[in-house]
């Protein structure tokens, strides 16, 4: 079964904390807490109302010291935060752009690649690889099951990853949409179910 990775809004919303902890009843195996316009404590406020059984299925993208702090699943390494704390025992991953990253970081526990298709959240972020771009790499083992397809991906484009060997996929603006709200809880929560049974 291909994994199936969320992405926070980045924004954050009312009963926010609630929405989280339903989708990891319905069976979300790994959530990555991305905030990049927060600070530590908004972050904290956040994961203090999420049980800390759901902690280890966590991976952070900022302030890493909150990973060790309260034993999340990992960290996810970026521009901004390009190095892991010291004797970290999560898992390690980070986003890659072009196919020859892929490579330079193929020692990580698994990487994001994007943008695959036109981005749902980000107006204006454009598709980045061709379909024959990435059968290649697919054909080389470039593309494996410890890379994450990221970027436009919803119920319309998971088919179209079929052909490649993407060890799965990574959802933002499919689930939450421009706007999530409390009240839109029960319209995510069936989104999720529906991206769920993709593979």
């Amino acid at each position: 079964m291909k994994k199936l990775i969320v992405i926070t809004s980045p924004c954050f919303f009312e009963r926010e904390d609630v929405i989280l902890s339903h989708l990891f009843k319905e069976g979300m195996q790994c959530l990555h807490l991305r905030k990049p316009d927060s600070d530590a404590n908004e972050l904290r406020k956040l994961l203090d109302r999420i049980p800390d059984i759901y902690y280890p299925k966590i991976v952070l993208h900022d302030c890493f010291g909150l990973a060790v702090e309260y034993g999340l699943g990992g960290v996810h390494l970026n521009r901004r935060n390009n190095q892991p704390p010291d004797d970290f025992a999560g898992t390690i991953s980070r986003s890659c752009h072009s196919i020859g990253e892929l490579g330079q970081f193929g020692k990580l526990d698994y990487l994001f690649l994007s943008p695959i298709f036109e981005s749902i959240s980000k107006e204006g972020y454009g598709s980045g690889f061709k379909p024959e771009i990435l059968k290649q790499a697919s054909n080389a083992g470039i593309i494996n099951d410890k890379v994450i397809a990221l970027g436009g991906i919803d119920l319309t484009t998971l088919p179209l990853l079929r052909p490649f060997r993407f060890g799965g996929t990574a959802v933002l603006g499919a689930l939450w949409g421009n706007h999530p709200s409390a009240d839109k809880e029960n319209s995510i929560i069936t989104q999720y179910k529906k991206l769920q049974t993709w593979n």
